[in-house]
């Protein structure tokens, strides 16, 4: 196994110096020429750095937890991605975990990050976790950085620009000269949806659009919520002419209940969806849907937090740059006359 001082060798430094560049010490006065010699040599040479001999000399786990709601959800792809590669690069590993409210209780989250695994958090809400059991939830002795959710009383959160979103998703529906919308909106108890409908309403007057309150359905972020609230959206007098569904695995399901329902997409109804994931292409049609930016957003919140543990406070931020990106698919079109 190749060892510090055999990448201090190859690189042609002490192994003081190789140590400092290779876990990132940013107090560390090394040139960039002597810094890419280092770096050049740990990959030819495969070096794998010793978290746990840097772990004890720092009185941490050399870890961060990152827990959301279910692991096999591919909205949470990107952001793990985001995380693994900031914490990479400053020599943190990354745990990764799920909690949802049905397995959680409050003391799930100490359980699975207590006795030392990790240094800090980074937490995605679940689907019906109220305000009042999120903050028992985040009790703990480490710090907690919240994913696209933010707790009175609590400073340290990343949250994407849902406001936005939402409008990005509304303009393409005018472009197409939609006026009647409808709203499929998230999960209750959760702020992101919250952020989502008002999003909506407010863009809907901006854009001198028209909806009704039969039009703005209760939903979820998951397929069953979004095929129910789609059966009833489908059940009234009068139908919008689009609908605007608040996560994409909702809108896979509202696609499948409009369908099923005889409805045809997108030439009697349109449909998009805010976030965006591998599945919304490969449905018929494929959904379209605004993409946030999902892995920029998890780097933000890994840098935060391996930054608080390095002395700096927490804060809370809205992601401005990258903004929401529209993916065009089948799902959308003309409104007919």
């Amino acid at each position: 196994m190749t060892r510090l001082k055999d990448v201090a060798a190859a690189a042609g430094v002490s192994p003081s110096v190789a140590s400092r560049v290779l876990n990132a010490d940013a107090d560390a006065r090394v040139n960039a020429e002597t810094r890419k010699r280092v770096l050049e040599a740990a990959a030819r040479l495969n070096y794998v750095p010793d978290h746990r001999a840097r772990a004890l000399r720092l009185s941490r786990s050399g870890a961060v937890g990152l827990v959301v709601p279910e692991v096999n959800n591919a909205i949470f792809a990107s952001l793990y991605a985001g995380v693994q590669e900031t914490c990479q690069a400053q020599g943190s590993a990354v745990l990764l975990g799920q909690l949802n409210a049905q397995s959680g209780g409050r003391n799930g989250l100490a359980a699975l990050v207590g006795n030392g695994r990790v240094d800090g958090v980074i937490l995605q809400r679940a689907e019906g976790v109220s305000d009042d059991s999120l903050g028992q939830l985040i009790e703990l002795p480490i710090p907690v950085v919240l994913f696209n959710s933010r707790l009175d009383g609590h400073v340290g959160s990343v949250a994407l620009d849902d406001h936005r979103a939402v409008a990005v998703a509304l303009e393409h529906l005018v472009s197409l000269g939609h006026r009647d919308v409808g709203f499929i909106a998230g999960a209750d108890q959760h702020d992101a949806a919250a952020r989502r409908l008002e999003g909506f309403t407010t863009s809907i007057a901006a854009l001198g659009m028209r909806t009704r309150s039969e039009w703005i359905q209760p939903g979820g972020w998951e397929a069953p919520q979004g095929a129910a609230a789609m059966r009833r959206l489908l059940s009234v007098d009068e139908r919008p002419t689009a609908v605007v569904a608040a996560s994409t695995n909702a809108a896979v399901g509202a696609l499948s209940a409009a369908l099923a329902g005889g409805v045809s997409v997108p030439d009697e109804l349109s449909l998009i969806c805010v976030q965006d994931a591998w599945v919304a292409e490969y449905t018929t049609p494929a959904i379209s849907a605004v993409a946030m930016p999902m892995h920029a957003a998890g780097g933000i919140a890994a840098r935060m937090l391996l930054d608080h543990l390095g002395g700096t406070a927490l804060e809370d931020v809205v992601v401005g740059q990258p903004r929401p990106v529209l993916h065009e698919r089948g799902s959308t079109a003309p409104v007919a006359d």
